[in-house]
């Protein structure tokens, strides 16, 4: 199987004792999908962050690129360097 990118939108809610909560991932095929849907998630009041990540892997093998973030919003966990 070839490698394979996909855009995610990861959205976080509020948890206990104020920490970040991951709700259920989205993927995207289109980088602008994945942004616009981010915006969209903010402005609706909902969410305290939106992450919108791109990651190229083959399943196949079980072989995934370290993810690389289009965008923050938000109250979004640390990146890890």
């Amino acid at each position: 199987m070839p490698r394979e990118t996909v855009f995610i939108c990861q959205p976080y809610v509020r948890g206990a004792r104020a920490s970040l909560k991951a709700e259920q991932p989205i993927p995207y095929k289109v980088a602008e999908q994945a942004l616009l849907r981010a915006q969209r998630m903010m402005a609706s009041g909902h969410f305290v962050g939106v992450d919108v990540v791109r990651q190229t892997a083959d399943p196949e093998i079980g072989d995934y690129d370290e993810p690389v973030f289009l965008e923050r919003l938000g109250s979004v966990p640390m990146a890890a360097d």
